[in-house]
């Protein structure tokens, strides 16, 4: 049975070594290079069968091309460091890949996985990540990176500047915002900011122990009352001025927004001071507590606004359209 599985991680590994740079192999390579290619495929790339072998095979001490063959959720933000070659020759271009999938004969993907990180930072020049999902923010400090269209980012992919951005590939889908950001930012982006996936994440991110910045990329519908709570900070950093936002869309490098996002939910309470809304939809009735309430140009409400007193409803700035009444309850 050991035998087996050694003679199936050989035959893994040397089909994805085999997908390098060019993803191609010629057809007329004899046994012995075959043979050659296999060996330099088990010595020069790691199986990376949980957290802790992951974090170590993107390090700089780590291959060339990492590859899973299971699901694996990291705890830890993991940064891929070092300079590698393809297959792990220093002959060959620099080149390094993450390859969280299984493939045939034929290098069809026969089957993805999902490397969940709550960031990684990309510091190896020429990364391709190839087959599979990375779920979490990926800041892009080196050049040459590549989202292969078969890989998908299930978060924020942040480049540390435009000519970093400039050498990037992405062909691959995106879930959240494609941009570039100072490393300032991209700590505020990654550690004071919630993506809201589904309406509890959303209910608890606006919450008292929530977020500076909640945003979705998909229409939610919550079947509950919600409240909006607590006091927070631009950029999550309490020597800025209070404000909050709810950013129901997605946007581009330049920050066009690009599409927004319907949040349905029966009635929206506003007690943080400051909250803007931008971009999206809110569908249902908004009722204002707090001063300095903000509904952008960007933003509906599809419902009524409501304003607790006179003074909530002076502090406010309406730019975005209301489709019911606004008015003091």
């Amino acid at each position: 049975m050991k035998f087996k599985l050694f003679l199936m991680s050989i035959l893994v590994v040397g089909l994805l070594a085999a997908c390098g740079s060019d993803d191609t192999t010629s057809s007329e390579e004899n046994n012995d290079e075959a043979k050659t290619e296999e060996t330099d495929a088990v010595t020069a790339a790691s199986h990376a069968q949980d957290s802790a072998g992951f974090v170590s095979a993107v390090g700089e001490n780590g291959t060339w091309i990492i590859y899973t063959t299971e699901d694996l959720t990291v705890d830890e933000d993991v940064v891929v460091a070092g300079t590698f070659h393809d297959k792990g020759d220093e002959a060959n271009d620099v080149y390094r890949k993450i390859a969280p999938y299984a493939q045939d004969a034929d290098h069809n993907i026969t089957d993805s996985f999902t490397i969940t990180v709550p960031k990684l930072t990309v510091q190896s020049e020429n990364l391709k990540i190839q087959g599979g999902i990375i779920a979490g923010d990926v800041i892009v400090e080196a050049n040459g990176f590549s989202l292969d269209a078969s890989a998908t980012i299930e978060g924020n992919l942040y480049f540390a500047s435009e000519d970093v951005q400039a050498t990037a590939a992405i062909d691959g889908k995106v879930t959240g915002n494609t941009e570039v950001a100072s490393a300032e930012g991209e700590a505020d982006a990654v550690t004071a900011a919630s993506h809201a996936q589904d309406s509890a994440g959303f209910v608890n991110a606006v919450g008292e122990n929530g977020t500076w910045i909640i945003y979705t990329t998909e229409d939610l519908t919550v079947d509950e009352d919600v409240v909006v709570a607590g006091t927070f900070h631009d950029k999550g950093d309490e020597a800025n001025d209070v404000y909050r936002k709810i950013a129901p869309y997605a946007q581009d490098a330049d920050h066009n927004i690009t599409d927004s996002f319907t949040i349905t939910v029966p009635k929206l309470t506003v007690q943080s001071d400051n909250l803007k809304i931008q971009g999206g939809i809110i569908a249902g009735d908004v009722i204002v507590e707090a001063n300095g309430f903000s509904l952008d140009a960007s933003a509906t409400i599809e419902g009524n606004l409501y304003f607790a007193n006179e003074d909530v409803k002076a502090a406010a700035t309406i730019d975005g359209e209301v489709t019911g009444a606004t008015e003091v309850q």
